[in-house]
């Protein structure tokens, strides 16, 4: 937090902090409402667009504002307390104005099935969109809304990381950003709005706020380092849903490449991930979300956060060895940034690179990888007999994705858990106000996307991006229209 500067070097009516979906319809809506809009943005040029440009880029529509807040309800279940009626009537509301808002800017929605949670009450009100014909993912709905932010010649600052809010009393007045090198002071004549993401890429963050992940990589941006959180807590905000992630992903972290890497499993069938003791854990597959919706499993009758047995190894033979290259290139931040590292079609660069560890027998592939190598033969033994029979019946595979895992040499790959992003942050009200400890709001001081998402449990696909629309429009409408000193909006 910094005192109010004796001199600003730039001003602006709204200063949005972030630019991916939130911050871009924060910035267009606020902009459209008249206001003079700055949008800063911490990574390069090349690179904006945070976890919203290289996600799936489907939108979560709910056609029916009650049926969406009965599914909402069900999701959050006992998570559900510290979420008001009037957030929930709010982000109901504006989910449903998506659509047109989304066909306004020329989208053009086709529907994808993807009810992730067909048995709770209110789940025949969910349609997920796709902009256009085509593969989830690739952009399209991310180049339609930057697309939209030039064509109004919104201000945008690149490579400026915000560092501070600039406050006086309870009332936020600007920024402080590092530009070229230097520190400098930007005034928001009516209010900021904090668009920057979560802390997937913030490993102390994620330890203190994330049980049982001691390490933990992005397969979206770099950048979310929870600039927004640090910031928020400096100013008294208070936090919610610090400890609710999508994910774990189990994927591969290359050396020397910033964020995790996508599996590419579906070539071959003579595989398994075991944990620490050797012992499978989940029903192996794509995507590798070690949970039945976003990193949430199943158990005893609940759903619950799955919990990782690390270190996790992929277990394989020559013959899936030789079936494809086990990295993909999937819709993570590298791909879309073309910075990308090239799998060998056979993996054999990646074992002389010592990626994946090999041994003629599985007792000797067990002592290289530190695991009890009594268990992991009756792992494999298991495994490979209910292979023969077409059936899993400790977790559930496929018949069609088995086969025994028999012939040597054998192989170990480490994975690691990463996050498709984090739903924590400064807790925000239904006027997208981020509110203080003591429950009142911070004067001019918005928020919108994952940076305190209304997540708090489980989570519907295309929910993110479709709450960064939602709750963007309402931090930009009250952001322009301004706030008084005790930050209530005058909309």
């Amino acid at each position: 937090m910094t005192a109010s500067p004796t001199h600003w070097d730039e001003e602006a009516d709204v200063i949005v902090v972030g630019y991916g979906f939130a911050g871009a319809t924060a910035a267009m809506t606020a902009h459209d409402l008249g206001a003079k809009v700055l949008l800063i943005e911490k990574a390069p040029e090349a690179h904006k667009g945070g976890n919203s440009r290289v996600s799936a880029n489907i939108v979560f529509w709910p056609n029916d504002i009650d049926k969406a807040k009965t599914y909402f309800r069900a999701m959050a279940g006992p998570y559900m307390d510290d979420i008001p009626d009037e957030m929930l009537d709010v982000w109901a509301r504006e989910m449903l104005a998506n659509k047109a808002w989304l066909e306004g800017l020329g989208m053009v929605p086709v529907e994808i099935p993807y009810v992730e949670f067909p048995e709770f009450a209110g789940s025949d009100c969910v349609h997920v969109l796709l902009n256009g014909e085509g593969p989830v993912g690739g952009e399209r709905l991310w180049r339609l809304i930057e697309a939209s932010v030039d064509a109004r010649r919104i201000d945008t600052l690149y490579e400026t990381p915000v560092v501070d809010l600039v406050r006086d009393g309870r009332e936020i007045l600007g920024v402080t950003a590092e530009r070229l090198g230097k520190r400098i002071a930007i005034r928001a004549r009516r209010g900021v709005v904090l668009t920057c993401g979560g802390f997937e890429n913030a490993p102390v963050m994620v330890r203190n706020y994330v049980t049982g992940l001691p390490t933990v990589y992005p397969v979206g941006t770099p950048y979310n380092t929870g600039d927004g959180i640090r910031m928020g807590i400096e100013v008294g905000a208070d936090l919610w849903h610090m400890n609710n992630v999508s994910g774990p992903i189990l994927s591969f972290k290359a050396p020397d490449i910033p964020v995790a890497q996508w599996l590419n499993l579906a070539h071959g069938k003579s595989y398994i991930f075991v944990g620490a003791d050797g012992g499978r854990f989940t029903m192996e597959g794509e995507p590798c979300s070690v949970g039945d919706a976003h990193g949430k499993v199943r158990r005893h009758g609940q759903w619950q956060q799955q919990s990782l047995p690390l270190p996790i190894h992929m277990i394989f033979d020559e013959t899936y060895r030789k079936s494809g290259h086990i990295g993909k290139a999937g819709a993570d931040w590298d791909v879309s940034h073309g910075n990308r590292y090239d799998w060998s079609d056979d993996n054999l660069r990646e074992v002389a690179k010592g990626w994946i560890k090999t041994a003629a027998t599985l007792p000797g592939l067990a002592d290289l990888i530190g695991i009890p190598a009594d268990a992991l033969a009756d792992t494999v033994a298991r495994f490979n007999a209910d292979a023969r029979e077409g059936y899993d019946p400790d977790w559930g595979r496929k018949a069609n994705t088995l086969a025994p895992l028999e012939t040597g040499p054998f192989y170990a790959m480490e994975l690691t858990p990463a996050f498709v992003n984090t739903q924590g942050g400064p807790r925000r009200d239904a006027h997208a106000r981020i509110v203080g400890v003591d429950g009142e709001p911070i004067g001019r001081l918005f928020s919108a996307g994952e940076l305190g998402s209304i997540y708090s449990f489980l989570y519907q696909g295309g929910g993110n991006i479709a709450e960064c629309f939602a709750f963007g429009r309402v931090a930009g409408r009250n952001a322009a229209q301004g706030a008084d000193g005790d930050g209530t909006a005058r909309s």
